[in-house]
């Protein structure tokens, strides 16, 4: 798990996984009880920089701080988000959020002697 700050640039937080070993994806917003200044928004999107406006579509999910209701975390289980990179940008400056990255453990073939 990485704590990340996130402002008005888009900010790749996950890199691509053409190998297709990562399993979940998550972003979760820090509730303001923790971060007192998360009271923005976080627009999240696979594969290409989002726009940090409610009425683009350029966007897969927006996150609030969940401090009035919404949902502060996304979780991305299927498998072609998991593929792409992802990026977040933020409608104001510095909002904190976890990234999490859960990876397959590939199993090695046995050694043939």
């Amino acid at each position: 798990m990485a704590r990340r700050r996130v402002g008005i640039l888009p900010v790749q937080v996950l890199l691509s996984n053409q190998k297709g070993t990562r399993v979940v994806g998550t972003v979760e917003m820090l509730p303001t009880s923790i971060v007192a200044g998360n009271t923005g928004l976080i627009f999240g999107k696979f594969g290409s920089a989002p726009v940090a406006s409610l009425t683009s579509n350029t966007w897969d999910f927006v996150l609030n701080s969940g401090s009035t209701g919404g949902t502060n975390a996304y979780q991305a289980n299927d498998r072609a988000p998991n593929q792409q990179d992802l990026w977040i940008v933020s409608d104001t400056a510095d909002q904190e959020v976890n990234v999490i990255e859960i990876n397959a453990v590939e199993k090695e073939e046995p050694k043939k002697e």
